[in-house]
Parts: C-alpha cells; sequence; structure tokens
C-alpha cells in the first residue's frame, strides 16, 4: 500500500501537500487544543496535520484512501463524539466535499469543520446556495498569499482559503489571514 500511495503521490494532480506554516496557522486561529476528537479524513502518514497533532498530543483519527483500510470520506464515518473535521481535500471534489461536511453536521456526526480550498470555491450559485444556508456558522479565512504546496512546481502556487463552520472563536464571516 506505502509503494503504490508514494507513487500516486508523484502523478495525482490532487494530492498536494500542505506546508507546515499553514497548518500551525490554522491551529493557532481555531485554538486546535479545545476540540476534543479530531477527524483528517485526507491524511496519510506524512501530513504536517497529523504530525503537528502528535507533537501537540491531540487526540485524532486519521484516514486516507491510501491508508491500510482505505478508507474513502465518501463513506467513511466520523470517529465517535467528532468536534472537528479538518484537512486539505482533493480540490477537483469540492462540491461533493463541502455537501458531504455539511450533512455530517445536520446529522450530528460532526460538530464543526476547516477545509483549505481554492479561493474559488466561494464562486458559483450552487456552493453560494449552500453557503447561504449556512452563513449563521460559517467563516470565510483568506490568505493574503498564494500557498506553495509541498511538491509541486510554482504552477501549483495557489490562492486558498479556510472554509470554517461553527468554530467557536471565529465570530465575523471573512478573516484575511
Amino acid at each position: 500500500m506505502l509503494k503504490e500511495y508514494e507513487r500516486e503521490k508523484e502523478t495525482n494532480k490532487n494530492h498536494v501537500a500542505t506546508p507546515r506554516w499553514v497548518v500551525e496557522n490554522i491551529y493557532d486561529i481555531i485554538k486546535i487544543k479545545s476540540f476534543n476528537s479530531i477527524w483528517f479524513p485526507f491524511n496519510n502518514y506524512d501530513s504536517q496535520f497529523k504530525l503537528k497533532a502528535d507533537e501537540l498530543k491531540l487526540k485524532y483519527k486519521a484516514t486516507h484512501i491510501f491508508d491500510d483500510l482505505g478508507n474513502d470520506f465518501f463513506k467513511t464515518e466520523p470517529p465517535a463524539s467528532c468536534d472537528l473535521l479538518i484537512s486539505n481535500p482533493p480540490f477537483d471534489q469540492q462540491n461533493e466535499i463541502i455537501k458531504r461536511s455539511f450533512e455530517l453536521i445536520e446529522n450530528g456526526q460532526i460538530k464543526a469543520f476547516c477545509l483549505l480550498l481554492p479561493l474559488s470555491t466561494l464562486e458559483t450559485e450552487k456552493r453560494a446556495n449552500i453557503y447561504e444556508k449556512y452563513i449563521d456558522k460559517l467563516s470565510i479565512l483568506i490568505f493574503k498569499k498564494r500557498i506553495k504546496f509541498i511538491g509541486r512546481t510554482s504552477s501549483f502556487n495557489t490562492a486558498c482559503c479556510w472554509i470554517c463552520y461553527n468554530i467557536n472563536n471565529l465570530k465575523n464571516t471573512i478573516y484575511w489571514i
């Protein structure tokens, strides 16, 4: 499984690793230590989300299509009493991921989420309608500079934002970070 994962990292345009500074930044902003049960649904062994969580001794469950169980976000259940889903999901599945994240909220399976997505995720009528439905607890954190993702060329520097829902210390709708 590990060999297949390493090969996929090199060839799949959706496999981009989040830089450490981005992870540390969001962990500070949302006060990650205040969450008791965290789910990283798109993170394998080398994820900065996991590595930093290990350093902080956070309680989490990490799943990935390339883990030993082949966990697929759309079929995998979050851990019991999950109070935060946080990750950098595949950009080409953003509509489905956003939809499922809100379904998990509605079903009481998670309490909050933070998704690192392209700034263009804020576009389109379909996504706008979803965001408007949940505006009461929605926060958007927009990066002032583009993110250079690990292991990618400069052509993959992209404008990104965090789509966050039900994060207690985020009171405003839009932040620039």
